[in-house]
């Protein structure tokens, strides 16, 4: 035991403090309660619940006693409770995620839906007032006066569904990620001894790091990913109200563009594949480096490993160099997209077809062009978010399927039985192996037929020659 004696206070050391504020409040104890808990309705809808802490950051830099608890529905404990027995049911992470969250995520997908509707109405009544201003002798004010207020109201209301769909979105994402790095972690903890050697902790930690945030990141726009075709289709029949079938033009120049971007995400996503594996290979030579550092500053294999790992990371720039090309080509692809469909629907309807073009159609034609932009704009974003989620859930299902312990060939305390503790105990046993066989592969056991009894207070020395097992036993 090592004792260490009370300095007298005149040579007691300073330590470092914040310095304390005027409106500094005690740290909070667990019995606080988040606000969201108990605002009302009003509140809730507003997000006046969070003006205190908006306003307080306004003031000075926060601190870690200014923010609120977590809420137990987003603690990790209550997240895995409900999130890992449909893993061990299914045994697929899309199916889980889905059994766990997918009421939520139809909720915000129909939150969606109606903030489209609410961009939608725009060009309708748009549509009405030039209609109203184009013809004089029946133009009805009052009519006019209904459509702007009734717009200023879809506006407004798009605004509030807009802000709840993506807050209800991140409280997904939050608890989504409890879930998942639960999952790792546990598993990490379980794996046998063969499966440790050939998972290295730096594999691991890119999955915490890497492959987790590439999931929520495309958890974020996964309802975007049915609503986008909802709303191009619904956007293309306005305009066939509008121009008629020179809208089908605008259509097929649409899937020309997606055809081609069909190609250059596939071989993206082989990309990103091809990433993963070479970033794994760096981050294994770079904790093999660390942990025989010795070894090299012993040998001066330091530019050896330098030049080794220096070739890794030039493959793996070079594969990331391609799959920013090719998502440049994506983006100019789709950014292009709405401009062409315009011009062809245009000329289509003014040179094929003979039809005049008015202020009425050309500027509902526009504003329904415009809104077809931000979709197209998003989707390759969400088509590459998509690839990588992907890649990250491969990754994890393979890991998360790996061989764990069998806890069953190791008894401890808690797991024994009352009489084989008792033995032991009365014996003074600390440690106890009957008739083992111990190896890093079931099928090629280093020792057979092992029987050692270390008792408490015992001096045990392992001894042997190089390579014998030492530190495999």
């Amino acid at each position: 035991m090592v004792t260490s004696k009370q300095r007298p206070a005149s040579q007691a050391t300073a330590s470092y403090q914040s310095l304390p504020t005027t409106d500094h409040k005690p740290p909070r104890t667990s019995s606080a309660v988040h606000p969201y808990d108990q605002a009302s309705f009003v509140s809730k809808l507003l997000y006046n619940w969070a003006t205190p802490l908006l306003q307080l950051g306004n003031q000075r830099q926060l601190n870690p006693v200014d923010l609120w608890p977590l809420q137990p529905a987003n603690q990790c404990h209550v997240v895995s409770a409900s999130f890992e027995p449909h893993f061990r049911r299914h045994r697929s992470l899309v199916r889980t995620i889905f059994a766990s969250y997918g009421g939520r995520f139809v909720g915000i997908g129909l939150l969606q839906i109606l903030s489209v509707g609410c961009t939608l109405y725009g060009p309708v009544v748009l549509k009405h007032i030039l209609s109203a201003l184009e013809d004089d002798t029946s133009f009805d004010m009052h009519a006019v006066l209904q459509y702007i207020v009734t717009l200023f109201a879809a506006n407004v209301a798009q605004a509030f569904i807009s802000a709840h769909s993506t807050f209800q979105n991140q409280l997904v994402t939050v608890k989504l990620t409890s879930a998942l790095q639960h999952l790792l972690f546990h598993k990490s903890l379980a794996l046998d001894a063969k499966c440790r050697r050939e998972k290295t902790a730096g594999e691991i930690a890119n999955m915490f790091s890497a492959d987790i945030q590439w999931i929520l990141n495309f958890s974020i726009f996964a309802t975007q990913l049915w609503l986008i075709p909802v709303q191009v289709a619904v956007t293309l029949f306005m305009l066939f109200d509008v121009i008629g079938w020179a809208t089908f033009v605008g259509a097929g120049v649409i899937i020309v563009v997606l055809v081609i971007n069909n190609f250059v995400v596939v071989a993206q996503r082989r990309n990103y594949v091809a990433l993963r594996g070479y970033q794994d290979t760096r981050m294994k030579s770079v904790n093999e480096m660390f942990g025989a550092m010795q070894i090299i500053k012993l040998n001066a294999w330091e530019e050896k490993f330098h030049d080794k790992i220096k070739t890794e990371r030039a493959v793996e720039l070079k594969t990331l160099w391609q799959i920013f090309s090719l998502s440049s080509c994506i983006t100019a692809l789709l950014y292009g997209a709405p401009v062409v469909v315009t011009i062809a629907s245009f000329s289509t309807y003014t040179l094929v077809m003979g039809e005049t073009l008015n202020a009425t159609k050309m500027f509902t034609a526009l504003t329904l062009f415009n809104l077809l932009k931000l979709p197209l704009m998003t989707l390759p974003k969400i088509i590459a978010s998509m690839m990588q989620a992907l890649v990250a859930l491969r990754r994890i299902m393979e890991f998360l399927n790996l061989d764990e312990k069998k806890t069953h060939t190791v008894l401890t305390p808690s797991s024994a039985p009352l009489e084989m503790v008792e033995v032991y105990a009365s014996g003074n046993v600390d440690i106890c192996v009957d008739n083992c066989s111990f190896g890093w592969d079931a099928g090629k056991p280093l020792f057979k037929d092992v029987n050692l009894t270390v008792k408490r207070g015992e001096l045990v020395v392992v001894h042997g020659s190089v390579g014998e097992g030492k530190s495999s036993l």
